[in-house]
């Protein structure tokens, strides 16, 4: 998600932004969940996700970053991006049946970073959007759109969800 704190590192940790979105969770996920346009919203956010992943899996780009990471030593997942995701963002993924992490498991990656990839369903745009140069020179340009819209789906409800779920708690919390 693109959001105006996105790539501002407040200087909280994540372990702390963790903890923030799990104490959301336990005291408004049940109310966030029956909400008929939240609940909705997520249906269609796990959806469209779904069909992302398929796409990136079908067009290579999955199994380009795995070599990546794995053979050439590198990846765009680098130690430090986890700062730049906020608690909101955290709280969609527990709301759509995300674990989150209790320790960092690659110290040299984003703290968010498995062996199995990326453990959140919801992440970042610079996450879903971004492509190296070695893999946008390995899809065709009717690829490239392809893969574009797909994902753009998934950023675009992404953030219809993040903004009803803040719209949401600011409500709540003024009642």
């Amino acid at each position: 998600m693109n959001r105006s704190n996105e790539c501002w590192d407040d200087g909280s940790s994540i372990q702390h932004k963790i903890e923030l979105a799990r104490n959301l969770y336990a005291f408004w996920g049940d109310a966030l969940r029956h909400d008929p346009s939240i609940r909705d919203l997520i249906g269609i956010l796990d959806r469209s996700i779904k069909r992302s992943r398929e796409a990136m899996l079908s067009l290579g780009v999955v199994e380009a970053c795995k070599r990546c990471d794995e053979e050439e030593g590198g990846s765009c997942c680098g130690a430090g991006l986890e700062n730049k995701f906020d608690r909101f963002l955290l709280l969609m993924n527990l709301l759509l049946g995300v674990s989150l992490p209790e320790y960092h498991c690659r110290l040299d990656s984003c703290y968010l970073l498995t062996p199995q990839g990326c453990m959140l369903k919801v992440r970042l745009i610079l996450c879903v959007d971004f492509l190296c140069p070695k893999i946008l020179g390995a899809l065709t340009r009717d690829q490239l759109i392809k893969l574009q819209q797909i994902s753009g789906d998934e950023l675009v409800i992404g953030f219809m969800l993040y903004d009803a779920i803040k719209k949401k708690l600011g409500r709540k919390a003024r009642e």
